[in-house]
C-alpha cells in the first residue's frame, strides 16, 4: 500500500507542473570522453569481460531480471522534466542492465530534511546524493550499508577514478560507506557579487583580502544602491570565514592545519570565531547584512538575480563566477577569494550513497558506476535533454548553454554539475573555460592538505551529546554568523550550553579517535 506514498509525495511537494515533452540522446564529444579516463580500449576490455564487475553491453548484464533504480538528488526540477530525463536515461540503463531509473529532486532549502525524512522510512530507495557532514549519525544508524563489496564487483570504473586518500575519507570502521563525487576536493572560500554593481561606481576591489577588507566596498554599495542589502544569506545561512578542519562534524576542530600538531579545540571558543561574529554583528548594525538573514528561507541567487542582494560568501574553485551567474539568472558575477584553498576530509563533501532501503545493492552500484563513467548518462542526469535545458555552443569542444528564450531561472531542470557522480565527463557550460576540468584537477593538486585528511569522525558513542549539541549549534549558530545577535553577550552563553550539552566529551573522543588514526597512519 505504501510502496510509492512517500516517494510520490515528495516528487509532488518538491516539484511544480513542467514540460512533458521528449528528449534527444546523442552522444558526448571526444574532448569529454578523454576527461572520463575510459579509453576505447577500456571499452573493448569491458564487453568482453563477463565474469562479473565490468559492465560492458555485451557482458551479459541485460539479460538480469528487470529492475528499477530509485535515485535522490538536490536542486530544483519539476516531475515532468524528472521523468523526461529518467526516461531518457532509461533508454540506456535498460539496454544495459535492464535497469530503469527514477529520479527525485529536492530544492537545497528542504534537502536534508527529505534525506532523513526517507531514510527513517521503509520506501524503497537505492542511490542517494549527500553532503558528507549531513549523514554521520546516518551511517552510525546503519541507515546507509557499507559498500565494499559491490564497489569491488560492480565499481571497477570508480574504483580507477578516486584517489586512495578519498577513499580514506569515505571509511568509518575500516569500511567505506560513500562514493565521492569526481569534483574539486577542496575548497577556497570567498565573497562572490554582482560585478555590474561594483564597477558601475568605480570601486577597485582588486587589493581585497580579508573579510575585514571587504568592508569598503560594502558601505559604497549601501551608500549607491540604498535598497539593496550587501550581503544576503542562503536559505538562513552565512557561510563563515573562519574554517579549519571539521574533523568530520559535531563539534572540535583541528587548531591549526599549518602549526604540524593534532589538538582539538572548541571552535566556538577560538579568539578568530569571535572576532568574525563580532565584525558581523557591526555589519549588521550599519545595515551591511540584510536584517532577519537567519530566518530568510529564500535563496541566495534568487536574492542576487532580483537585485535585492548585492553579494554572499561562497565557496571558490574553478568555475565558480560562472556557476554562480548560471544560478542568478546570468548576472556577471565577481569573486574575491579570501581563504586559500585547502583539503580535508571534510572537503570530501559530495557524495553518493546506498540506503538500507535498497533493495538490490549491486543493481544501484552498476547504474552508480554507470553514472561515472558514461558521458552520455552523466550528461542527461547533470544537465537534462537536448533543446530542451540546453543547447551546443560549440558541439566540436563540447560547450552548451541554455536554449534562447531560457535561463536558470526558467529551466525546468536546475544544472548543478557538482551534486551528480561525475562533472568532469560532462558538457561545459558556456562562460566556463573549455579546460574547466583539467583546472579542477590542477586546484586539488595544489591545495593545502590538512595533516587530518583521511581521519573519518565516528560518533557513535557519543550520540546522545551529539544530538543536544547540534540543537544547541542550531539555537546559535546562523543567527551569530549573519550578525543578529551581540556577541560579547551571546558567545559565553553559547559555549555554556555547548558544555552542558556535552561538546568537551565529544571533543575528547574526537581527540582519542584522532590520535589512534594518527598513530596508525602517520
Amino acid at each position: 500500500m505504501r510502496k510509492k506514498k512517500l516517494f510520490s509525495l515528495l516528487l509532488c511537494a518538491a516539484m511544480a507542473a513542467g514540460l512533458a515533452a521528449g528528449c534527444g540522446l546523442e552522444k558526448a564529444p571526444q574532448t569529454a570522453e578523454e576527461n572520463s579516463n575510459i579509453t576505447e580500449e577500456k571499452q573493448e576490455e569491458e564487453k568482453v569481460d563477463t565474469a562479473g564487475g565490468q559492465t560492458g553491453e555485451d557482458s551479459g548484464y541485460s539479460g538480469q531480471e528487470p529492475y528499477t533504480v530509485r535515485m535522490l538528488c538536490t536542486g530544483d526540477a519539476t516531475a515532468e522534466a524528472c521523468e523526461r530525463v529518467a526516461k531518457a536515461a532509461s533508454e540506456i540503463t535498460e539496454a544495459k542492465f535492464n535497469t530503469t531509473i527514477e529520479i527525485t529532486r529536492v530544492g537545497f532549502g528542504s534537502y536534508a530534511q527529505q534525506v532523513r525524512l526517507l531514510l527513517s522510512s521503509n520506501e524503497k530507495l537505492d542511490l542517494v546524493y549527500a553532503f558528507r557532514g549531513d549523514v554521520t549519525s546516518a551511517i552510525s544508524n546503519g541507515q546507509f550499508i557499507a559498500i565494499d563489496d559491490v564497489l569491488e564487483k560492480e565499481g571497477q570504473d570508480i574504483l580507477e577514478t578516486v584517489l586512495p586518500s578519498d577513499w580514506q575519507c569515505m571509511t568509518v570502521n575500516g569500511q567505506i560507506y560513500g562514493v565521492p563525487n569526481n569534483k574539486e576536493h577542496a575548497s577556497g572560500w570567498g565573497f562572490g557579487f554582482n560585478k555590474k554593481m561594483a564597477d558601475a561606481i568605480g570601486y577597485d576591489y582588486s587589493n581585497i583580502k580579508t573579510e575585514a577588507e571587504l568592508e569598503p566596498m560594502l558601505q559604497a554599495i549601501k551608500e549607491a544602491y540604498p535598497d539593496v542589502f550587501p550581503v544576503v544569506a542562503e536559505a538562513g545561512s552565512i557561510q563563515s570565514m573562519v574554517v579549519p578542519d571539521d574533523l568530520g562534524g559535531d563539534v572540535g576542530v583541528l587548531k591549526s592545519m599549518t602549526d604540524g600538531t593534532l589538538e582539538v579545540v572548541n571552535l566556538y571558543e577560538t579568539q578568530e570565531y569571535f572576532d568574525e561574529i563580532a565584525l558581523r554583528y557591526d555589519w549588521a548594525q550599519k545595515g551591511l547584512i540584510m536584517p532577519d538573514a537567519s530566518t530568510n528561507t529564500e535563496g541566495a541567487y534568487s536574492l542576487l538575480q532580483t537585485e535585492v542582494g548585492f553579494g554572499r560568501f561562497t565557496n571558490t574553485k574553478p568555475g565558480i563566477a560562472n556557476e554562480l551567474s548560471k544560478a542568478s539568472g546570468g548576472m556577471e558575477i565577481g569573486i574575491i577569494e579570501l581563504v586559500e584553498p585547502y583539503t580535508s576530509t571534510t572537503r570530501v563533501d559530495c557524495c553518493w550513497y546506498i540506503p538500507r532501503n535498497c533493495e538490490q545493492p549491486v543493481r544501484a552500484m552498476q547504474i552508480l558506476n554507470e553514472m561515472y563513467s558514461n558521458p552520455e548518462l552523466a550528461n542527461l542526469l547533470t544537465n537534462g535533454c537536448e533543446g530542451i535545458e540546453w543547447d551546443f555552443v560549440d558541439k566540436e569542444k563540447g560547450i552548451i548553454n541554455y536554449p534562447e528564450g531560457k535561463d536558470s531561472s526558467s529551466t525546468e531542470y536546475t544544472s548543478h554539475p557538482w551534486a551528480w557522480p561525475n562533472e568532469c565527463i560532462t558538457y561545459v557550460w558556456e562562460g566556463d573555460d573549455a579546460d574547466v576540468w583539467e583546472q579542477m584537477t590542477q586546484f586539488n593538486e595544489n591545495a593545502l592538505i590538512s595533516p587530518a585528511k583521511g581521519f573519518t569522525w565516528d560518533n557513535s558513542g557519543v550520540q546522545t551529546e551529539a544530538a543536544a549539541v547540534a540543537n544547541v549549534i542550531s539555537k546559535y549558530g546562523n543567527a551569530l554568523l549573519a550578525g543578529s545577535l551581540d556577541p560579547a553577550v551571546t558567545i559565553p552563553q553559547f559555549i555554556e550550553e555547548l558544555k552542558d550539552a556535552g561538546a568537551d566529551t565529544i571533543i575528547e573522543e574526537k581527540q582519542r579517535q584522532l590520535d589512534a588514526w594518527h598513530e596508525e597512519n602517520g
